[in-house]
């Protein structure tokens, strides 16, 4: 009996077996180098494209508040320093020859901002108007990238490519990363500074350093301490003579150190926004390979290789 079940069971146990080898033999082969590569040079140029267009169109930066450029550190405590600090005048050494005119006063910087936009005829809000003018240069500068994606793309090996395709979820990301850093930037800044200056963004960045180097002036006291009457005045003018008072910089108080330019942060700021898009777009295509109506990449990313350890 068991001669004749083994028999009866035999030949569906080669073709199970055929099929097995089937499995195993089509698993094996998996995707070609070609393949491979193909697959990701063609995502790679869809995630890439996307972000450069995003990124270069009107407000690609400027609206996108992940990638939006926002005031360097020194700039923006400078910023909160004029909107929410004073300078009381009896620290300031310069004038202990009047301090009897002086007594507790504390003139607000916002007065001192006020007062410099106004004799400078500084027009517009400074703060955000540099804020826009950097973005705006960012937008411009954009297209730079394209063709160093490209370069980065083309020269890709296919150990480059493995190790794309079974790494995480920004693995291509941080290959452009490595590659094309340097030539990003060095393509990048002089668009970014061009940028910047036809934007008006320099001058305007020379506006807000001017406000550092205020210099506190007879006029300018008499203003703030609300001296009226001829005789006060007179009297004032007289200590502050007799004291031998030059005018005073407001950088020895206002504890701000700006730097020399902006350009060179912008540029980094610019690239490090365009990384980002580039990894958003990367994250999309792993995701979901088969919206891209590409044979290609919907092989290449929802193969054996790509899900590798997933």
């Amino acid at each position: 009996m068991k001669k004749y079940f083994t028999l009866l069971i035999l030949p569906f146990l080669l073709a199970s077996c055929d099929v097995l080898e089937d499995i195993i033999n089509e698993s094996s082969n998996g995707l070609s180098d070609e393949e491979i590569i193909l697959g990701l040079k063609e995502a790679l140029e869809v995630g890439t494209d996307n972000s450069v267009v995003s990124a270069s169109a009107v407000n690609g930066y400027y609206k996108n508040e992940i990638i939006k450029i926002l005031l360097p550190t020194e700039v923006k405590k400078l910023q909160n320093t004029i909107e929410t600090g004073s300078l009381k005048l009896s620290d300031v050494d310069e004038l202990s020859g009047v301090s009897k005119f002086i007594g507790d006063v504390s003139i607000p910087y916002s007065a001192i901002w006020d007062t410099y936009l106004t004799a400078n005829s500084v027009e517009g809000e400074p703060f955000e108007d540099l804020i826009q003018a950097m973005n705006r240069g960012a937008e411009s500068a954009a297209t730079k990238a394209k063709p160093i994606f490209v370069n980065a793309i083309v020269n890709m090996s296919i150990v480059d490519g493995l190790n794309i395709l079974q790494g995480d979820s920004t693995a291509a990301t941080a290959y452009f990363q490595d590659n094309t850093s340097t030539a990003l930037v060095s393509a990048f800044q002089p668009d970014v500074r061009s940028a910047l200056e036809q934007t008006q963004a320099l001058g305007i960045y020379e506006d807000v350093e001017g406000v550092v180097n205020f210099m506190i002036d007879e006029d300018f006291l008499i203003d703030q301490l609300n001296i009226d009457s001829f005789f006060e005045t007179q009297a004032f003018k007289l200590a502050y003579s007799a004291a031998g008072i030059e005018p005073i910089s407001i950088s020895n108080y206002i504890g701000v150190t700006l730097p020399e330019s902006i350009d060179g942060y912008a540029t980094e700021k610019a690239v490090g926004g365009l990384f980002h898009l580039v990894g958003e777009e990367e994250k999309k295509i792993r995701k979901n390979p088969f919206a891209w109506a590409s044979d290609i990449i919907e092989k290449v990313f929802s193969s054996v290789e790509a899900n590798w350890g997933a």
